[in-house]
């Protein structure tokens, strides 16, 4: 009996996608707040005046001096707390972050899923959260800012810079390297012009809801862009809800 040919594999092909504003409709230093005055690891006065700093973010983009300034703040609250409940409060973050998250951009991430894709999140946001968020997603993985964990406790420092701009250029290009990636082949998600280095190191670049830099930049690259609106998250919303009341016996 002649051997049969065996199916061919799908291209080795990465998609990355940001968090903040691009798959989440905020930022998540806020529900990572949030979640932990939920918890007991804050206090209310650090919850306002961390909210404060992410009220900043929201309105004056993500600039290095307020990205710093936000991380800053929000890992100060958190040094001292074990690595074991810092995952802890990762799931219950995500569980926050889930009705936030953009229905459009969530099913293009699935998309790539479905078609034998890595999909990978990096973002600003600490490692142990974006990697929680990827795993909910069931993405390949998340690449955040790194923290120093001492003897099972988050020493309130950093392994390295701040997962922003260059270094999520760099962190995604070592990523391909270790696994034969082609960048051409490769996708890349954001919404600010600071990820321009990420989105410029791939074959295909999308942009979800632009700031004006990166707008103009994508009309003049001729890249795809997505205009969503929190509508859209409304809608999902009354769906799921319908969906659950056809379900109940």
């Amino acid at each position: 009996m002649s051997e049969q040919p065996s199916a061919p594999r799908p291209l080795p092909v990465a998609a990355f996608f940001d968090i903040d504003k691009t798959l989440l409709n905020g930022a998540s230093l806020l529900f990572l707040a949030r979640a932990a005055r939920t918890l007991g690891i804050v206090s209310l006065r650090d919850l306002a005046r961390f909210g404060w700093e992410a009220v900043k973010f929201r309105r004056r983009g993500e600039h290095q001096g307020v990205l710093d300034e936000v991380r800053d703040r929000g890992m100060r609250m958190l040094a001292g707390t074990s690595a074991e409940r810092l995952h802890s409060l990762a799931g219950s973050v995500v569980r926050r972050m889930q009705p936030k998250l953009w229905p459009e951009t969530r099913e293009v991430l699935r998309a790539h899923l479905d078609a034998g894709h890595e999909v990978w999140l990096v973002s600003t946001t600490p490692d142990f959260l974006a990697q929680e968020l990827a795993a909910s997603l069931g993405a390949t993985g998340g690449i955040g800012t790194g923290l120093e964990i001492a003897d099972g406790v988050f020493t309130g420092r950093f392994t390295g810079p701040t997962m922003h701009g260059p270094e999520k250029a760099a962190a995604a290009a070592r990523l391909l390297t270790d696994r034969g990636y082609d960048p051409v082949d490769c996708y890349a998600y954001s919404d600010s012009v600071n990820d321009l280095p990420l989105l410029s190191s791939v074959g295909t670049a999308v942009v979800i809801n632009p700031d004006r830099e990166l707008a103009a930049h994508a009309a003049e690259a001729g890249w795809r862009m997505l205009r969503l609106d929190p509508s859209s998250i409304r809608t999902e919303r009354r769906r799921v809800r319908q969906e659950a009341r056809g379900r109940t016996v």
